[in-house]
């Protein structure tokens, strides 16, 4: 198998817009970089997407190469984290390898992996673009899988204060730079045709594209069910569509909403733009998904943000003037008045918020770039 010179790694080729969008982000900036290289991308299947959204032939790479590379670029995402619950024998082990510190375990899962002819996947130079970090519960094996890679960055741009929070908790030493979300730098997805522009006036009832997900993760119908009677309201008001980023994971939000036009991400017969013009087409999102929020900005769209997890709060504070924020379990007169608060949201408004996240998501990349020297 051919080993590229740039391996993009994220939550890729798996079918959800936002982390597609970042996927393209990544590539744009990759081919900026070093414009011969070749560019592979780390999937998690046999998918071949990625290289028409991206508009030419990229190598696929497999979980588990062991390959070393120029550069590895981590685009973007909320890739390091754990919230799920671990046994008293799991804490434990991650007491034990942890009691001497961070860099004294690393040094050491390097010296075994050395040992026993097992290297992880390895570049010349690895950075980290847009990344966010979360908190990882007690006795998480993906902290312990996390950490060797944290402290491999040569230049890790976070997208939030939180995330940066989050790293001096792990004590870890890479070079850190504070940013905003990859989607900012939005001439890897967004057409020039319909970045930041107004709504149009309409005639009749405002749209209202709702970008749910099934919550908790695995959940099923479970939230949207809960949430269902809101919805039912709502949709005496406003002419809804919902918006799936992902089938996969919003199976049961599909199943239980099906009474309501529906759009699904494609990406085996849509491509980024054709996507964007169906959130564009809305006045407003009202959103559980970060990239619901970011790209309908990017858009000239308000959202009102579902604060269902830590980063959705995260989302809200990067663009304060363009979005609002509701409990996921408020009643539908709060949801009404928030949505009508955000389609009073002037168009200045949502500029001033994205072309804010814009510069911050520039002056990172400099920096991550700045001593790269490839």
């Amino acid at each position: 198998m051919t080993v590229p010179d740039v391996v993009l790694v994220g939550y890729y080729g798996r079918g959800n817009f936002g982390d597609d969008v970042l996927m393209a982000v990544a590539h744009r900036i990759a081919r900026s970089i070093l414009p011969d290289a070749s560019i592979g991308v780390r999937l998690g299947s046999d998918v071949s997407y990625p290289s028409r959204l991206l508009g030419e032939n990229v190598i696929p790479v497999p979980f588990g190469s062991r390959d070393r590379h120029r550069l590895i670029i981590h685009g973007g995402g909320g890739t390091f984290f754990d919230f799920a619950h671990h046994s008293i024998s799991e804490r434990c082990v991650n007491a034990v390898l942890l009691i001497a510190g961070v860099n004294a375990f690393v040094r050491v899962e390097g010296w075994l992996r050395t040992f026993l002819k097992k290297p992880r996947m390895s570049a010349q130079k690895r950075i980290g673009l847009g990344i966010g970090v979360g908190t990882f519960s007690a006795g998480s094996g993906k902290l312990r899988e996390a950490l060797p890679l944290l402290m491999d960055f040569d230049g890790l741009w976070v997208r939030d204060p939180v995330s940066k929070e989050n790293l001096d908790r792990l004590a870890v030493s890479a070079p850190i730079t504070l940013g905003s979300d990859l989607a900012f730098l939005s001439e890897g997805w967004c057409p020039e045709e319909l970045l930041l522009q107004a709504r149009p006036a309409r005639l009749g009832r405002p749209k209202v594209g709702v970008v749910l997900r099934d919550w908790p993760v695995g959940s099923g119908p479970g939230f949207a069910n809960a949430f269902g009677p809101v919805i039912a309201e709502l949709s005496a008001q406003y002419d809804l569509t919902l918006i799936s980023f992902d089938s996969a994971t919003d199976a049961g939000t599909l199943r239980a909403l099906n009474d309501i036009p529906q759009v699904v991400w494609c990406p085996e017969r849509m491509d980024l733009a054709k996507f964007s013009e169906v959130l564009s087409d809305h006045d407003v999102l009202l959103t559980s998904r970060a990239h619901g929020a970011i790209c309908g900005a990017c858009l000239g769209r308000p959202s009102v943000i579902l604060d269902i997890e830590p980063k959705l709060k995260a989302v809200n504070s990067m663009l304060p003037r363009a979005t609002r924020l509701v409990r996921p379990d408020s009643d539908s007169k709060t949801v009404v008045r928030l949505i009508e608060e955000a389609l009073a949201i002037p168009i200045d408004s949502i500029v001033k918020d994205v072309m804010h996240n814009r510069t911050l998501a520039a002056s990172a990349l400099g920096e991550v770039l700045k001593g790269l020297n490839l």
